[in-house]
């Protein structure tokens, strides 16, 4: 890669980031010793889907066992364990990947070495960059709904428009949107940050 090029199937890995983002311009926090990384991959409609998923296929390949919170979030019983930032640029997604391997920076967070997991940095990478590029394949959906432990939750669903959808997740539609059944009837939501309710 030349300096200041990047194209699809590059990978750009940092060591620790001192300006971190999450959904909503959020901060997130990246002490060294976490996974950081931006895959660019050609942007299509199921963008979201695949990078959710090639996470959770690259945690299994390590025999990790991990669920999809709505729409993306990686968690261990509730707790975080990684975050996925999409953007797009011109015909590019930039899929930016945080993933706690040696310590979870906030209570609600883990990371592989409190689950019991020692994986390298560089192994874990190759093996979501090798997901990505698999694109659109026949199991993709099927393993995302499978993934998703919000499904049958009760959810509050905060946009970034201020509005908040609360009801039961009842699906996800062929691109990953989430489906709400509310007091009104059901919502069909693109993003927004979810939150599961006890009941």
């Amino acid at each position: 890669m030349a300096r200041g090029e990047a194209g699809a199937g590059d990978v750009i890995v940092a060591d620790h980031q001192t300006a971190g983002r999450g959904r909503f311009g959020r901060t997130w926090l990246s002490p060294t010793g976490g996974l950081y990384a931006t895959f660019l991959v050609p942007s299509s409609p199921k963008i979201a889907v695949l990078a959710a998923v090639a996470v959770l296929r690259a945690c299994a390949r390590f025999d990790v066992e991990v669920a999809l919170k709505w729409p993306n979030d990686v968690v261990v019983d509730d707790r975080k364990l990684a975050g996925i930032l999409i953007e797009t640029a011109g015909d590019l997604a930039l899929v930016g990947i945080g993933l706690n391997l040696d310590q979870a920076p906030l209570p609600t967070a883990t990371s592989l070495r409190k689950l019991g997991h020692s994986v390298r940095r560089s192994e874990l990478v190759d093996a979501v960059a090798q997901d990505l590029q698999a694109a659109d394949d026949d199991a993709l959906l099927g393993d995302y709904r499978r993934g998703l432990s919000t499904l049958g939750r009760t959810v509050t669903v905060a946009m970034e428009s201020g509005e908040t959808v609360s009801g039961r997740a009842v699906s996800v539609d062929d691109e990953g949107r989430l489906i709400v059944e509310t007091r009104d009837g059901p919502r069909t939501l693109s993003t927004g940050e979810c939150t599961h309710l006890r009941t």
